[in-house]
């Protein structure tokens, strides 16, 4: 197991979480949005945390656990971005048709298309910026086309 020392791994980690945030509508890198608060009331976490967290500090276990359910987002992989494991510590079994199952109405994140679509981990980063863009192009456009298409 690896433990997260370095600064441009939070840096990565904080960017990450960011985007996931952004795409559920809280703009938490704005002082004066209001966002900070409503994320934590909304993921049932203290204010304070909430700070540390974006002050670039990996949250505690059961934070990690709380993170998860309300980003959606599985356990493993926010222990992995966080840096308090390493990919090597899971292992999945796929199921019998070698396919991921999708397990809500949810739309996925641009995260969860990578990692179903077998995107290799060095170009994930560049593949959710993709994405993104996408969306927003969409968006601008006034259509949802563009979001449409980035989610598969």
């Amino acid at each position: 197991m690896r433990r997260q020392n370095d600064h441009e791994d939070q840096a990565g980690w904080l960017t990450w979480l960011q985007g996931l945030l952004a795409d559920r509508g809280y703009d938490v890198t704005s002082a004066r949005s209001g966002d900070k608060t409503r994320f934590a009331v909304d993921a049932g976490l203290a204010p304070a945390t909430v700070t540390r967290i974006l002050g670039g500090k990996a949250p505690d276990l059961e934070v990690q656990v709380t993170l998860s359910r309300f980003l959606g987002v599985s356990l493993d992989e926010l222990l992995v971005r966080t840096g308090k494991a390493s990919e090597n510590d899971f292992y999945h079994l796929p199921n019998e048709s070698g396919q991921t199952a999708v397990s809500s109405e949810k739309p996925l994140t641009p995260e969860e298309l990578a990692a179903m679509a077998g995107v290799p981990k060095d170009d994930r980063d560049w593949f959710v910026t993709m994405v993104r863009r996408l969306r927003k192009q969409g968006e601008a456009n006034g259509s949802a086309a563009g979001g449409a298409a980035a989610e598969g």
